[in-house]
């Protein structure tokens, strides 16, 4: 399997892997104007000679090259909350005391918030259901660490996820329907879609301002407060065992869990090493690597066989020479699989 850039050409591809992956993926819809546009900014982030993190946005597939089919996708925003605002929920605690009744209470409230500014997010895992085996979306998720470890000039000092909330069985939201159903002239899906449409001022226009006490939301809401959809809970534990840790807020839309990391802390990242290639050569060892070519411009992560020698230098399997399209000389960027 190949994950490489998004292309222009990849569209439709695109378009039918969004229908599929439904409602609540926010950065993932399958309207043509939206999609269109993440394919052009990806084109036009590959090619940018930046000297720091700004607006870039990297688009990835996950190609069969057997029958040419886009099996999934990935993605990850440079920044966020400069360019457009990101608004959250965070969860906090208020203390309720009383001294004539001698009572002292914790309650939880929900209180908007846009405070991750400039960190990067990952964004638009999805992988259809007929490739969800083989490790397909361990390698789809972990593609997107090793190439910010490569080019890690180009990523902030920490980095978010977004996870995906609870929604019911016609994909609507009951943590929606008891805060954003009450100020908002949409149901959950419209307000979802509007916003993937790069709408984000109706969010701080319409919502409240003020804490809003959990307590007083319906028990079914209530219960939505950070938890995860049922397809994210794997992808939830993949990123747990990169280091991520839940950061104490939640989406406006669905309270799915946000959780962050430094991007020097990832352990896919962390634990990767660059090599030149010394020979190609068949392997004989049943280790697996994950492996990326250095080429920003023609950037290609596979998984395959590799000979790590102690001088620094690698063998490398030819079939992983191939997909990589890489030759003796060229580094590469690897770490086990």
């Amino acid at each position: 399997m190949l994950i490489r850039p998004a292309k222009i050409e990849d569209l439709e591809s695109l378009l039918q892997l969004a229908r599929e992956s439904g409602p609540g993926m926010t950065n993932f819809t399958d309207n043509v104007e939206s999609m269109l546009g993440k394919l052009e900014q990806t084109v036009a982030s590959f090619s940018a000679e930046i000297n720091a993190p700004d607006d870039e946005y990297y688009f990835f597939v996950l190609e069969d090259p057997i029958n040419s089919r886009i099996a999934g996708c990935c993605g990850i925003y440079s920044t966020v909350g400069i360019h457009r605002p990101f608004y959250t929920f965070r969860v906090l605690s208020l203390t309720h005391t009383s001294q004539e009744l001698e009572y002292y209470e914790p309650v939880r409230v929900l209180q908007m918030v846009e405070e991750h500014r400039g960190c990067a997010e990952i964004v638009s895992l999805f992988l259809t259901p007929d490739y969800r085996k083989d490790g397909n979306g361990k390698l789809l998720s972990r593609s997107r660490f090793l190439f910010m470890a490569e080019f890690i000039e180009r990523f902030p000092e920490f980095v978010i996820a977004e996870m995906r909330g609870k929604v019911d069985e016609s994909g609507q939201s009951a943590f929606w329907n008891s805060i954003g159903g009450h100020f908002f002239p949409m149901n959950f899906i419209e307000a979802d879609q509007f916003n993937a449409l790069g709408h984000f001022q109706f969010i701080a226009d319409m919502m409240p301002k003020y804490p809003i006490y959990i307590r007083l939301l319906p028990e079914n809401a209530q219960e939505m407060i950070g938890q995860t959809h049922d397809h994210t809970v794997p992808a939830l534990k993949m990123l747990e065992r990169e280091g991520f840790r839940n950061d104490g807020c939640v989406d406006v839309f669905d309270a799915g869990p946000v959780i962050k990391c430094p991007v020097s802390e990832i352990q896919t990242a962390r634990n990767s090493q660059s090599a030149e290639i010394s020979n190609i050569e068949p392997i004989k060892s049943d280790l697996v690597y994950m492996a990326c070519n250095t080429h920003l411009n023609n950037f290609r992560l596979s998984r395959g066989k590799l000979d790590h020698q102690s001088d620094g230098r690698i063998t490398i399997d030819p079939e992983l020479a191939k997909v990589l399209q890489v030759s003796v000389g060229d580094r590469i960027r690897f770490t086990n699989f």
